[in-house]
């Protein structure tokens, strides 16, 4: 597979499986997960990126009681 043109993307959980939101940018990214933290009632956000030919974990948000924590 070819790069994509938004290489980096939000991975949310679903029951119906993840949720992906592609970024162009690592900026973009930021900013985005910024709104998604206070907006989603997910437990955890993943951030990928496109990197070799294939997506991976970047970073990850985890909610705990006293906020969100990066792992």
């Amino acid at each position: 597979m070819s790069r994509p043109s938004k290489p980096w993307r939000i991975v949310l959980p679903s029951p119906d499986g993840p949720i992906h939101h592609p970024h162009a940018s690592e900026a973009a990214i930021q900013r985005a997960v910024e709104g998604e933290k206070l907006s989603t009632t997910a437990t955890r956000i993943t951030i990928e990126k496109w990197a070799d030919g294939h997506w991976g974990e970047w970073l990850c948000w985890v909610r705990t009681p006293n906020g969100w924590t990066a792992q």
